[in-house]
């Protein structure tokens, strides 16, 4: 089924979400999955940001509620037992990401949002830089825990990150 306009953003079948996602989940590495995820609540931010804006009340609230689902999805997805402290910190800020956005609930406040979005970004691409590392070791040497240069990434940003054997994201300091 084709996309459907509602309001200033695009609504699909979630029937054709979950297919998508189901293939993604078995055939994208799961560094990327981060990665798009990471895309996804960007895109909701921003547009919850033009609904600020345009004082489109019920799109604002619709596009955060989804940003927020995202936030909480990646945070339950953490691996305490063998993240460590990386996975406490992340923890951190995505509690910290998604308590901003339920204040941007209440007070419409366009420069919050940008911070969210800004913070977004600089940790997605902490995130696409470890996806595009570990898709650049060769197959034949063991993998090993890849470091994000402080440089390239937020304080809060992975040390290290790797797939562990069920296939879940591994990430250590």
């Amino acid at each position: 089924m084709p996309p459907m306009q509602q309001g200033s953003y695009m609504v699909f079948d979630r029937t054709a979400q979950y297919q998508a996602y189901n293939l993604a989940s078995h055939t994208v590495p799961k560094t990327k999955q981060i990665v798009m995820l990471y895309d996804g609540v960007i895109r909701f931010m921003q547009q919850a940001r033009e609904a600020i804006i345009q004082n489109k009340i019920e799109d604002r609230f619709n596009l955060l509620v989804r940003a927020s689902e995202i936030v909480v999805s990646l945070q339950a997805c953490l691996d305490h037992e063998s993240g460590g402290d990386i996975a406490r910190i992340l923890h951190d800020y995505y509690t910290s990401i998604d308590m901003r956005i339920l204040s941007i609930h209440r007070s419409n406040s366009l420069e919050m949002c940008d911070s969210v979005i800004s913070e977004l970004r600089e940790m997605r691409e902490a995130w696409h830089h470890v996806d595009t590392t570990i898709d650049k070791q060769p197959a034949t040497t063991p993998k090993r825990p890849l470091e994000v240069p402080a440089a390239d990434a937020p304080a809060a940003a992975p040390a290290a990150a790797s797939p562990n054997q069920n296939g879940s994201l591994q990430v250590s300091a």
